[in-house]
């Protein structure tokens, strides 16, 4: 029961420190802002530094578990580089965005680039893999599920609470099956950051009085796809145990293959935004933000528990 005051503590840190995110946003003019842009439903700019006060009350949680012994240091070290790795990409973008300057191509090798090296990084510090027996296929898969995840997350970004919200429902898909399968690292950083984006959705309900940018979006994806990483068993001829970690991601992976889809099917650019989305037909539709969260909210719980009920089988 120690582990869920991790939980606990990890919550508080962020609701101390989101505020302070807020402020130097404004301040230094570090803001969504929403122009022109046809995509954006918010009226007034916005601070999208939540997510370097995720990323933040995560390392300070892990340098305090690493102190308790619960967490070797190697794996300390090697969660924080790579996550670090991550927001760096993340807020590379969202300065980009803020000056106008985007380039779909540069921003996806960028992506990889990161995710080959934050692989590399999670093998070295221990962490198991278990997609193949091939060197290239671990590495191919791993970037895969790394760029995939990030960009699945980022999708789901566009309305106030969703995101952090579908996450949280993932992570507490995964507490679930660290406990049942007893893998101690897994648990306790699931509930790290249940507690650690818990505290920023608090700011991020609607109305919204910070995001958490393409800074945020992309740790988010970074951490539950380490996490369907580590659970994932041979996806070769252990179809179940790939199946499930997927769908504990769940509704961020769907929706983003289907908008791909769509935007093939369009002859569009699959990296060109649209107005498409599960969540955005149902706000279309007349629905509230908060009822079309909650309405997202529960899909996503459903897809959770069928991926952790395949996983079991």
């Amino acid at each position: 029961m120690d582990y869920f005051l991790f939980l606990s503590f990890s919550f508080i840190v962020s609701i101390i420190l989101m505020p302070f995110f807020k402020k130097f946003g404004i301040k230094y003019h570090l803001c969504d802002e929403p122009g022109k842009d046809r995509l954006k439903i918010h009226s007034k700019p916005i601070p999208y530094l939540g997510g370097v006060g995720i990323f933040l009350t995560m390392v300070i949680m892990l340098i305090i578990t690493g102190f308790l012994n619960k967490i070797s240091g190697y794996q300390i070290i090697g969660i924080i580089l790579g996550g670090g790795i991550i927001i760096l990409l993340g807020l590379w973008d969202d300065f980009k965005l803020k000056k106008g300057k985007t380039r779909p191509l540069l921003k996806l090798f960028g992506q990889a680039l990161s995710a080959f090296l934050v692989f590399f990084i999670l093998i070295k510090i221990g962490i198991n893999i278990h997609f193949s027996i091939n060197p290239i296929i671990i590495v191919l898969l791993g970037i895969f599920y790394l760029v995939g995840a990030m960009n699945a997350m980022n999708m789901e970004d566009g309305i106030d609470g969703l995101a952090s919200g579908l996450t949280i429902v993932s992570l507490v898909g995964f507490a679930i099956l660290s406990l049942i399968i007893v893998n101690s690292l897994t648990l306790l950083f699931s509930l790290i950051l249940i507690g650690a984006i818990g505290g920023f959705l608090v700011y991020n309900w609607h109305p919204a009085s910070i995001f958490m940018g393409d800074n945020g979006s992309h740790f988010l994806g970074f951490c539950l796809a380490v996490l369907a990483i580590i659970f994932t068993s041979h996806p070769l001829y252990n179809l179940k145990q790939f199946i499930g970690p997927i769908l504990i991601i769940g509704l961020p992976v769907i929706d983003a293959t289907w908008a791909i889809i769509r935007r093939l099917a369009k002859r569009k650019s699959p990296f060109q935004g649209d107005r498409g989305h599960l969540y955005d037909r149902l706000y279309q539709k007349g629905l509230s933000i908060k009822k079309t969260v909650l309405i997202c909210y529960g899909i996503q719980i459903i897809i959770v528990g069928t991926g952790i009920m395949i996983y079991l089988i």
